[in-house]
């Protein structure tokens, strides 16, 4: 029980004037308690008729948060408890979006959030690549920043709040393509849009994408949004709001059972569980601030780390053949590492080129290599049909195949020796031209001995 000048709160723990969030002229009362809810609104009614203010009651809306086991009985339990504003009973709801966020009844804050956010990013991104088109935005590097300019700050809104538990779910949990994966449809959204920036295919590995595009993950912009929000709340004075909140959400993480589903665990032991996966341990009894930089380091560290692991398995030919054509087989260290898209993405306009060099380097291309794959061919079979000298990969395409002898022969220029490394690590404009003759020399030399199987033997 609590007194204040406008009344008395009862169900209220935490600080002695009504828990409120406010911004602008939207307010959120919480309580644990029906009746503590009821009181904190008899209080700002007061206030509010004191100080000549007025409650909009049609736009005001009452959720319960947890404490039922569907979102239909949430609304029966909250609608018995019949809250009133003034005298008018206010609308009992089962979803409620508060500055962009979605809070749902029954849902953890990730699961009811995440959705609403990504679909308000899908549309964001419809919309990028509409402006895209007409004003003939072609150049590969223009359209990664327009993504983090106009999707990534639509997707991410909030993402310090709600977003933590996929943040630690991917530390965690299994690498998919040489990436930490949280399997999130964010996440989805985002590697779909760099796939289809390169043109490549969908089953090019998540790792190989990324480096392409020299774009971090998700999972790593998110945390450092949510450590920064760290740093503010480890900074906050005691008794404030935030003080309040940040203690309650560490409390809450001590007291938990040790066989807690993550999405069931507070905001602070998800971000502790995230920061250990990273080596960043945190102790929660006594939280201290978290440096950017050495977060940074640590988060890339453990993204090539994975990366370069995921490399090594068994199975995994084209990360391995990406590692090995683009950065000779190894990745940098992190001190070493910058994170920039590769420089035919910024450099080649023409998008027929770039995308058949993108399909070269990633391994997603058209050779039978790869094409053998999706017809489950043995690899010792994916021959090439147009000399018969071995496998058709990108070596034998670069540097062996009859084939392409006029080709090369139109390019002087370039040093078609000794490794597929080198010769990608030449000018990026006579490389692409070089590539997208060679798709277009195959394409007509496959539509040949197409024809020619299809008309069958002369009967003469």
């Amino acid at each position: 029980r609590r007194h204040t000048r406008y009344g008395t709160v009862t169900g209220v723990q935490t600080c002695a004037l009504p828990i409120f969030l406010l911004y602008a002229d939207d307010m959120a009362l919480v309580a644990t308690t029906a009746a503590g809810l009821q009181a904190q609104l008899g209080v700002l009614h007061t206030y509010c008729e004191r100080s000549a203010i007025v409650v909009n009651t049609a736009k005001t809306k009452v959720l319960l948060l947890a404490g039922a086991r569907s979102a239909a009985a949430a609304v029966v339990k909250a609608q018995a408890a019949g809250l009133r504003f003034g005298g008018v009973q206010l609308e009992v709801v089962s979803s409620f979006r508060y500055l962009g966020i979605m809070f749902a009844a029954g849902q953890p804050l990730t699961a009811a959030a995440a959705p609403v956010r990504t679909q308000a990013a899908r549309a964001a991104m419809a919309a990028c690549n509409q402006r895209c088109a007409a004003l003939g935005v072609l150049a590969g590097g223009v359209r990664l920043r327009l993504f983090s300019t106009m999707v990534d700050s639509v997707l991410s809104h909030g993402a310090e709040v709600w977003a933590v538990q996929f943040v630690a779910a991917a530390v965690a949990g299994s690498t998919r393509g040489g990436m930490c994966s949280s399997g999130s449809a964010a996440e989805t959204l985002h590697m779909g849009y760099l796939r289809r920036l390169l043109g490549v295919r969908q089953a090019t590995p998540n790792g190989v994408v990324l480096l392409e595009t020299g774009e971090r993950p998700l999972w790593m912009r998110w945390l450092q949004r949510a450590c920064r929000l760290w740093n503010r709340l480890t900074a906050a004075p005691p008794g404030s709001l935030l003080h309040a909140a940040f203690s309650s959400s560490c409390q809450l993480a001590a007291e938990a059972p040790a066989n807690l589903p993550l999405a069931r665990q507070s905001w602070a032991a998800q971000l502790a569980a995230a920061l250990r996966g990273i080596g960043m341990p945190v102790d929660l009894a006594q939280p201290r601030q978290v440096g950017q930089e050495q977060l940074k380091r640590a988060a890339m560290r453990h993204h090539l780390l994975e990366i370069q692991a995921a490399a090594g398995r068994p199975g995994a030919s084209k990360l391995a053949h990406y590692l090995a054509a683009a950065w000779g087989g190894q990745l940098p260290g992190v001190e070493e590492y910058v994170p920039l898209p590769a420089a035919y993405l910024g450099t080649v306009r023409q998008r027929s080129r770039r995308v058949a060099l993108a399909q070269l380097r990633t391994g997603s291309h058209w050779l039978a290599e790869e094409t053998g794959r999706w017809e489950r061919v043995p690899r010792v079979q994916r021959t090439c049909p147009h000399c018969q000298g071995g496998l058709e990969d990108v070596q034998h395409v670069l540097f062996v195949c009859p084939l392409y002898a006029p080709v090369r022969a139109r390019f002087p220029d370039l040093v078609f020796e000794p490794t597929v490394h080198a010769f990608l690590g030449q000018d990026p404009a006579l490389v692409a031209a070089f590539v997208a003759d060679c798709q277009r020399t195959h394409a007509a030399a496959t539509a040949t001995l197409a024809g020619g199987a299809a008309a069958g033997p002369n009967p003469e």
